[in-house]
């Protein structure tokens, strides 16, 4: 066990080969990244690539509420306050981004079982893993909107996967969705009933791992779609995200932000769950909103490695300009869940403002070495 925060349990399996099972474990912060952590989670992964008896890494995170719910919000937060700059959230965001694409290019399979909530840092782990399992308690949702933040990790480059307008909408609204949207919206790939656990456990120790990633996936994929794991699967949540895309669709058309803003607004329901999602617009901050259009428009010209260039530098530049040091005072610290946002609606927001926001950081991205 290298630090209380990340637990390690190597699992024996067939053929003297092992799984690395990953644990976060910070369950009174719901299992949030910290920088230390993140470096924690590093170090493991080099040492685990070398170790040829290791053919999968298992990430879960302790306890029933979460699998991860983001990151190490405050002491983010008391680097904005910092008089010398936010010279610690720098090295956290371009920490973290760094394990983010490491875990996408990482060479075995890595399974992110993802029950509980799955938000912020806890999501990147999740876009970056070979096998996503949610579970019936799996509760993902992109909600930096509210604090000033826009959703990272990588999400941009995950907007182009999901059905047209879905990306937009559910990073406007901060949407929760379950396993059944997340699946829909091509987020996740597999689903396991908690109950389950000790027995799939018991199971992945018993198959014949090979040195090879796709044959790998293959055993996993004829493991986890046994009868006896499916059968216990049927009765999860269906998927609201499913039942109201075109609606969604129809609203998020629209050559701007605003106009896609009031096409929301203007949509009349009593359906409480888009009265939620005009909530979370109109409380959250209009420059986030912005951003967010900005990653859609991004997404379809970014591969991996621009997209994880582009968020840092916008994630970099939050940090100095004030929305998000200010969301995260009134809904972390202060509590008192009224922001003073620059701009007091999506509408009154600059492009001069924006562009602001993709201004390069730095002479170099650090991230250039990727």
């Amino acid at each position: 066990m290298p630090n209380e925060e990340v637990l390690v349990e190597i699992l024996e399996c067939e053929q003297n080969t092992q799984i690395a099972h990953l644990i976060l474990n910070s369950p009174e912060t719901l299992n949030s990244l910290t920088l230390n952590m993140v470096n924690l989670i590093s170090d493991l992964l080099d040492a685990w690539e070398q170790n040829s008896q290791i053919k999968m890494i298992l990430i879960s995170g302790s306890g029933e509420k979460a699998f991860c719910a983001g990151g190490d919000i405050r002491a983010l937060y008391e680097s904005m306050c910092d008089e010398n700059g936010p010279i610690f959230a720098e090295e956290f965001f371009e920490s973290e981004y760094r394990l983010d694409y490491r875990l996408h290019n990482y060479p075995k399979p890595i399974i992110s079982l993802l029950d509980g909530i799955v938000m912020g840092g806890g999501a990147g782990l999740m876009f970056a893993s070979s096998y996503k399992i949610t579970t019936e308690r799996t509760r993902f949702a992109m909600p930096e909107i509210g604090v000033g933040l826009f959703p990272d990790v990588g999400f941009t480059h995950e907007i182009k996967k999901l059905p047209e307008g879905l990306g937009l909408y559910i990073m406007l609204t901060a949407t929760n969705l379950n396993a059944a949207d997340t699946a829909f919206c091509n987020l996740t790939n597999s689903t396991l009933n908690s109950n389950d656990f000790d027995e799939f456990y018991t199971d992945i120790k018993q198959l014949a791992w090979v040195d090879n990633h796709d044959e790998n996936i293959k055993l996993l994929d004829s493991l986890i779609n046994q009868k006896k794991y499916l059968t216990n699967t049927q009765s999860f949540p269906k998927s609201k995200i499913k039942e109201e895309l075109s609606t969604i669709q129809k609203l998020t058309k629209g050559d701007n932000l605003v106009t896609v803003v009031k096409n929301i607004f203007s949509y009349d329901t009593e359906d409480e769950w888009y009265a939620k999602g005009k909530q979370t617009i109109k409380n959250g901050s209009p420059t986030s909103a912005h951003l967010i259009w900005l990653q859609c428009q991004n997404s379809p010209k970014l591969n991996l490695k621009e997209v994880f260039l582009f968020e840092l530098n916008l994630a970099i530049q939050i940090t100095r300009q004030g929305d998000f040091k200010e969301g995260v005072r009134a809904l972390i610290i202060d509590k008192d869940n009224t922001p003073d946002w620059k701009f007091d609606s999506i509408e009154n927001v600059s492009q001069d403002w924006v562009k602001e926001h993709i201004k390069l950081a730095w002479e170099s991205n650090p991230l250039e070495d990727l």
